[in-house]
């Protein structure tokens, strides 16, 4: 019960100062999602430290350098640009409330029903049924979009949209939250980090974004594309 408490209180936190970040000024937006960053790529080298020894100089080259920018700076840096530069921030709290609720469900449905390992040697905790049962419900749930002022833009024009964006979102995030823990068991640790009681590192907190943030601005430039064309 402790632990479970802390993990909340952990978690309500970490999604405050987020809020804070869209919802205040951008100033604090850059501010906090370069914190982040640093912080990121801080645990990065930390685990890279543990890898194995690299066989040739173009795996020593992708672990220090290629992976580290690809895996988190460029898309922390696009994150940055989306809401500051093009001022779309709606649809950035659009992503990240879809996979805080994806994450949520899943853990419920996982928890209640999961018996079928997706890819247990990566994630052993992650079933089928909890990755089923996110995805649909938090697709369903993302129809409400279209009527939330606050969300209303002229790109996402309807729910059909905003269900599409629902389902590449959460399809990316996925696979961040596998590549974070492909990284973790290559490094032989069990957190990026320790730095947010109950839930370890800032990696393993924004791994799912780290996916999610590109696939999803790229379905927003589509859709702003075919937009264009009507």
């Amino acid at each position: 019960m402790k632990k479970l408490i802390i993990r909340a209180v952990t978690g309500v936190a970490y999604l405050s100062v987020l809020a804070a970040a869209f919802l205040l000024s951008k100033l604090v937006l850059i501010t906090v999602f370069t914190c982040i960053m640093i912080i990121a790529l801080y645990e990065y080298i930390n685990l890279s430290q543990k890898f194995p020894a690299p066989k040739n100089s173009r795996q020593n080259f992708a672990q220090k350098y290629a992976l580290p920018v690809v895996w988190i700076f460029i898309p922390v840096v696009l994150l940055e640009y989306w809401c500051i530069i093009l001022n779309i921030t709606n649809i950035m709290v659009a992503l990240v409330a879809i996979l805080c609720t994806n994450d949520t469900l899943a853990y419920l449905f996982g928890s209640l029903l999961g018996k079928h390992k997706i890819w247990t040697k990566v994630s052993p905790k992650k079933s089928w049924e909890g990755f089923f049962g996110g995805l649909i419900f938090t697709i369903a749930a993302s129809w409400f979009f279209i009527k939330i002022p606050y969300f209303q833009n002229d790109i996402f024009t309807n729910s059909f949209i905003w269900m599409g964006f629902a389902f590449v979102v959460i399809i990316a995030g996925t696979f961040g939250d596998f590549a974070e823990s492909m990284v973790k068991r290559f490094a032989q640790q069990k957190d990026s980090g320790s730095i947010l009681p109950g839930h370890g590192g800032i990696l393993d907190r924004i791994d799912s974004m780290l996916f999610a943030v590109p696939a999803g601005f790229i379905y927003w430039a589509i859709a702003r594309y075919f937009m264009d064309l009507i």
